[in-house]
């Protein structure tokens, strides 16, 4: 079984370059050390440092095992820096807004995530539409905002890119073709909504023409339209995951090519980096993969 602390000796001896250096830097007398590597060398297997005149080497195998060691080690650093950096975050109010879909589906399990990470924080959670929360931003009046408008995909501000699903009030499979989802009765938002520039950028790189029959702006207004099967529609699994559960509509995962909309998270001009991170990442964790096996 491997010890963190002999992996950490491991390291601080091949950083050192010899184990009279590596003892004083652990403050351990160099004996001991020496003790440690014999038994980390026995439960491997195999010698882990030539002994030189001057200082050691690690052996080939060690190498392999120093590289591991110094992957856990600095694994282990980071988790004590993040749960450190939580337990010091100060008693405070936090206003988070959350697109509809996402205060549908996460609110719960994200104030609970909260509860258990950060208890010094008060979370306040605000339902709003993505331009509501983008005026919210804009004026201070959240401190963050899960939104569909933010910075390049590979941006620190994402937390998920989700894949969408064509919705009908009848089956229509567990996986569609965007090709054929597009020719469906679509009822979709304007042309100006995150989620419908999304879904006309994918159509138009992947040279498909949608047959939009209807345009509506909200996505409840939406799923009410098509569960009365007034048509379809192109939605997360965020947005019809309940009514998905309910069998009140079905939904097939859009392939090739898969789609997505981009979530966000965007902070005030206030938000602190550590607490804007911790959120970041809490939320990243809460939104999990997007499901696309129904």
């Amino acid at each position: 079984m491997l010890d963190l602390r002999r992996l950490r000796y491991l390291v601080a001896i091949a950083d050192c370059g010899s184990m009279s250096a590596a003892a004083r830097q652990l403050g351990i007398a160099q004996p001991a050390l020496s003790h440690h590597i014999t038994e980390l060398e026995r439960l491997v297997g195999f010698p882990v440092l030539h002994r030189l005149a001057r200082g050691v080497q690690a052996t080939e195998k060690g190498e392999l095992l120093l590289s591991h060691a110094r992957a856990i080690v600095e694994r282990v650093r980071q988790a004590e820096t993040e749960i450190r950096a939580i337990g010091e975050l100060d008693e405070r109010v936090i206003r988070l807004s959350l697109v509809p879909s996402w205060a549908t589906a996460f609110t719960p399990r994200i104030i609970s995530e909260v509860a258990a990470f950060m208890p010094k924080v008060f979370l306040r959670v605000i339902e709003a539409r993505n331009e509501e929360s983008l005026r919210l931003i804009s004026l201070g009046r959240v401190d963050m905002a899960v939104a569909l408008v933010g910075a390049a995909d590979a941006a620190d501000d994402l937390i998920v890119n989700e894949s969408l699903f064509a919705v009908s009030a009848k089956p229509i499979g567990k996986s569609i073709p965007l090709n054929a989802a597009a020719k469906l009765d679509l009822i979709l938002p304007p042309r100006d909504n995150p989620l419908r520039v999304s879904i006309d950028n994918a159509a138009e790189r992947a040279g498909i023409s949608l047959n939009v029959t209807m345009e509506i702006d909200g996505q409840d207004t939406i799923k009410r339209a098509v569960s009365a099967g007034m048509g379809a529609s192109i939605l997360s699994w965020n947005s019809i995951r309940q009514e998905y559960e309910a069998g009140q509509l079905k939904a097939a995962h859009i392939v090739d090519p898969v789609i997505y909309r981009s979530v966000h998270l965007l902070r005030s001009k206030d938000m602190d980096d550590r607490t804007f991170i911790l959120f970041r990442d809490l939320l990243r964790k809460v939104a999990g993969p997007g499901a696309s096996d129904l």
